[in-house]
């Protein structure tokens, strides 16, 4: 894991560099409906790459819908129509059964499948369940060679290295920064997001320094039986990120939220001196402050880790819809380091404690 956190910069840049050289974005570009799925730390890029090629293009559908409920159709979604700025535009969310099976009227979706390995049981069986509906399927995967590609019409493959930890954090990354290309590859007004996309490798070079940081913090947070991630807009999904990362590697409870979302009941169980990591950015509002000394009042060890100069760890600033590459990384290594003072080993995911086992297997049947 500590291998694959420090080649995420070679790693991003080579992600990058194959978006740039193929035509995915071309196939992309002519589906109205976008479907993005997945599991685990790839269905949280696919949240993020659903938020990120919506901005790209707001006169389509983009969504995220987890492999389980696109396999399955199991999730009760709520229909929702939101009237969009532009009178002319509507704007539809739909069910996930009625993605696979009926999609909009009179057209079909595309349904793209993220998966660092390709093999992922769940996500191909999405992808083989929205195929027999009659829609285009697609496939971002790390490796080449997988079974996603027998099942794909198109796949782009972002990678030539399996993340060797199965606490997945280049496989993240590489992903978040494909979306982020891809995007721009629909918006070439976007020169800025496009510089900040090319200067990333070195943005993750200067994120890395974060590390003593993170393992000084990770000392007091192994003690403790349970922590908090909080992120707002882009880094809502950081939040859940993070807190995956440190339930795989170690299994301390944790849980990721919107910092209002938080305040809404959650808050009210923090206890005195419990972990709450605050990422912050230099174009919060008055509100992130309130916040964030309202959570300090209750007594909890509330740390800020973000851009601002008050931030207990800071990072380099970046494009806001390019934050989560580079925030995801000091808690990357607070994961490392908590499951190291745990005597826990972050590769193997806790998978050497027998009562797992049950809930290891049914993830590859």
């Amino acid at each position: 894991m500590h291998s694959m956190i420090h080649g995420q910069p070679a790693f991003v840049e080579e992600a990058v560099r194959r978006v740039r050289s193929s035509e995915f974005f071309a196939s992309l570009s002519r589906a109205r409906h976008l479907v993005l799925t997945g599991c685990g730390t790839s269905y949280h890029a696919a949240q993020y790459g659903a938020r990120i090629l919506q901005a790209a293009d707001e006169r389509r559908v983009v969504q995220a819908i987890h492999a389980y409920d696109v396999a399955y159709h199991a999730a009760q979604y709520g229909a929702r129509i939101l009237q969009a700025a532009d009178e002319r535009r509507v704007v539809h969310a739909i069910h996930a059964y009625d993605v696979v099976e009926r999609s909009l009227p009179g057209t079909k979706a595309t349904v793209v499948g993220v998966s660092h390995s390709g093999s992922t049981p769940t996500t191909n069986r999405a992808l083989a369940r929205a195929k027999e509906a009659g829609h285009r399927v697609a496939g971002i995967c790390g490796l080449s060679g997988s079974k996603m590609e027998d099942l794909a019409d198109d796949v782009l493959v972002i990678g030539s290295t399996h993340d060797r930890s199965w606490a997945n954090t280049m496989s993240y990354t590489t992903q978040l920064a494909s979306f982020a290309a891809l995007a721009v590859q629909g918006r070439p007004e976007w020169t800025d997001v496009d510089r900040g996309i090319s200067q990333m490798p070195r943005m993750l070079e200067k994120a890395l320094n974060a590390e003593k940081g993170a393992r000084v913090l990770s000392r007091r947070f192994a003690r403790k039986d349970r922590i908090t991630f909080l992120g707002s807009h882009w880094d809502e999904i950081t939040a859940l990120e993070a807190a995956l990362k440190i339930r795989e590697t170690c299994g301390v409870a944790a849980s990721g939220y919107h910092p209002e979302q938080f305040l809404h009941g959650p808050f009210l169980s923090l206890e005195r001196d419990e972990p709450v990591v605050f990422l912050r950015t230099r174009d919060d509002r008055a509100r992130a402050s309130v916040l964030f000394q309202a959570l300090s009042k209750t007594g909890a060890a509330v740390t800020e880790i973000g851009e601002r100069s008050s931030a207990r760890i800071q990072l380099p600033a970046v494009h806001p819809f390019l934050r989560p590459i580079v925030t995801i990384v000091p808690l990357q290594f607070l994961a490392y380091y908590a499951a190291l003072a745990r005597r826990a080993n972050p590769d193997i995911m806790r998978t050497d404690i027998p009562r797992l086992h049950a809930g290891v297997e049914a993830l590859f049947h």
